[in-house]
């Protein structure tokens, strides 16, 4: 998959379109969610701050019916070890290819150089036992 041809692409698809392109190197029986849908939470999550796969299934049992529909798992979150088998199976190489140019087509140019343009909050009067307040995180 050229990243030329990904770019091209990319400019008019959303990432969850971009990731449904994929081809789904599981064993069709047995498969409860789609791959892009699982992608796609991932991805979320590791934005969001997960930094392993017990991470981002948990960031997923805990983000609610509609962000996790939004992101294409639309029956519920699914395991750890679901994320960890369908992140094992992809080429890391063509997700990276992938993510990278949507990535671009969200970029511009300022000062000569190309730039993501992230607005990020934290949750006022929302903090978890350690005392933590969740941050927001957005890419227009």
């Amino acid at each position: 998959m050229p990243s030329s041809s990904l770019r091209a692409t990319a400019r008019s698809q959303h990432l969850l379109d971009l990731l449904a392109q994929l081809p789904d190197p599981r064993k069709r029986r047995g498969r409860r969610h789609s791959l892009a849908g699982l992608l796609a939470v991932g991805i979320a999550a590791v934005t969001a701050g997960s930094r392993s796969f017990a991470a981002i299934g948990q960031w997923a049992a805990d983000a609610g019916a509609d962000v996790l529909a939004g992101l294409g798992a639309v029956r519920g979150p699914a395991e750890e070890s679901t994320f960890r088998r369908a992140f094992a199976l992809i080429s890391a190489e063509v997700l990276d290819q992938v993510i990278g140019a949507w990535l671009h087509t969200r970029a511009t140019q300022a000062d000569g150089r190309l730039v993501i343009a992230v607005d990020g909050k934290a949750v006022r009067g929302a903090r978890n036992r350690e005392g933590k307040a969740p941050h927001l995180r957005a890419v227009p």
